[in-house]
């Protein structure tokens, strides 16, 4: 990408305009520079803009702010992933709140795709410190990433364990590529870098928040096939986690915990409201329908003749919504009527269908067999 390019994704990002807005824009005119190029006029047709809005659009058009951010990036080894990137997370990509860049610090994979969250408390017991790590080390010696936050302990705890086991790792940070936080977890970062990424959607200089964890968490499940509760009490941001979640049509699974023990209340909580029992990485991944594959090895599967095919595996929810799916193009909502499932599992079972190379998606929320099933 053009220096240009990357110098206006960064204005808009400074725009403080939510993703919502700003992709509204880009739908519009097609990329950050040409809505800079846009007349007042165009931009107040938009449906919702108001001269606020554009006031934002013209501050951070004027900004000299984005020109030393971009300098500093440089500097850093820090780069820019756009909405239209290939590279962008494929999960992550189909939320309304995706953000439309990210800054990141490290590298992004093909194999990224394949992505489980851990997440929970900051003040872990040495049990759930210990599993964290060992469900990490056995997640990312499957071929599977990583993803948490960079916080003090379960996060820690998983980065460690993908690491430690030779795989990869993103933490998703709430507060710029070049604030690390928190400050003890410098060298962590350091290694994340040389085996993943530290990836944020604030603007570089940003200091920690409150309010940015809660927003950051949707980007950690957003980006994943299914979250992990490790360790959370009742009042604990991974529960935020888990809602963005369920809410994103993801699976969460929880570790069940001692039933005296405060730190495992939200764990207990959820486990009531119906997430699912983690038991083992094997059993999660068979409940997903995931296979597990030597991160090495990973390759793009062959497409046999036609007439050779064989379906993988499917759980009952996947093979209900193969059944519905043809070769036409149908909206979520109407698979969801004919499955007579919910639309979390419905969501959930396309986006594992769609992985195993079964369904495609269009614009719209609409699926169909892919083409060399059909």
């Amino acid at each position: 990408m053009r220096p240009e390019e990357t110098l206006a994704w960064i204005r808009l990002n400074r725009t403080g305009l939510s993703p919502q807005r700003q992709r509204q824009l880009l739908e519009a005119f097609g990329s950050p520079e040409a809505i800079f190029a846009a007349s007042d006029s165009a931009i107040l047709r938009l449906h919702g803009f108001s001269e606020l809005h554009l006031s934002k659009i013209r501050q951070a058009q004027k900004d000299a702010q984005p020109e030393r951010d971009l300098w500093k990036l440089e500097r850093m080894g820090g780069w820019v992933l756009t909405f239209f990137d290939e590279r962008y997370p494929p999960l992550l990509r189909r939320l309304p709140d995706a953000p439309p860049c990210l800054y990141v610090l490290g590298t992004v994979e093909e194999t990224d795709e394949r992505a489980i969250a851990m997440v929970g408390t900051r003040k872990p017991s040495d049990y759930g410190r210990r599993i964290a790590y060992k469900i990490a080390s056995e997640l990312a010696a499957s071929g599977f990433t990583v993803i948490s936050g960079l916080a003090e302990g379960i996060d820690t705890a998983a980065h460690k364990g993908a690491l430690d086991s030779g795989g990869r790792t993103f933490a998703v940070l709430g507060c710029g590529l070049d604030v690390i936080y928190p400050r003890s977890n410098k060298e962590l970062a350091r290694r994340i870098v040389d085996n993943g990424a530290l990836l944020t959607e604030f603007p570089l200089g940003t200091k920690p928040q409150a309010w940015h964890f809660p927003q950051r968490n949707r980007i950690i499940s957003g980006m994943s096939l299914a979250v992990i509760i490790v360790e959370a009490p009742i009042n604990s941001g991974a529960l935020i986690t888990a809602d963005w979640a369920a809410e994103q049509g993801r699976e969460v699974f929880v570790v069940p915990g001692p039933v005296d023990q405060p730190s495992f209340e939200g764990n207990h909580r959820l486990l009531r409201e119906g997430a699912r029992v983690f038991t083992s990485v094997a059993d999660m991944l068979d409940e997903l329908g995931v296979t597990v594959l030597e991160r090495a090895k990973v390759q793009p599967k062959a497409v046999l003749p036609q007439g050779q095919l064989r379906l993988p595996d499917l759980s009952p929810t996947e093979t209900k919504i193969w059944s519905v799916l043809t070769n036409e193009w149908k909206h979520a909502d109407d698979i969801v009527r004919e499955s007579q499932l919910t639309t979390g599992d419905v969501l959930s079972a396309l986006t594992l269908l769609e992985l195993k190379g079964l369904v495609e998606r269009t614009d719209g929320n609409r699926y169909r067999r892919s083409p060399k099933w059909q």
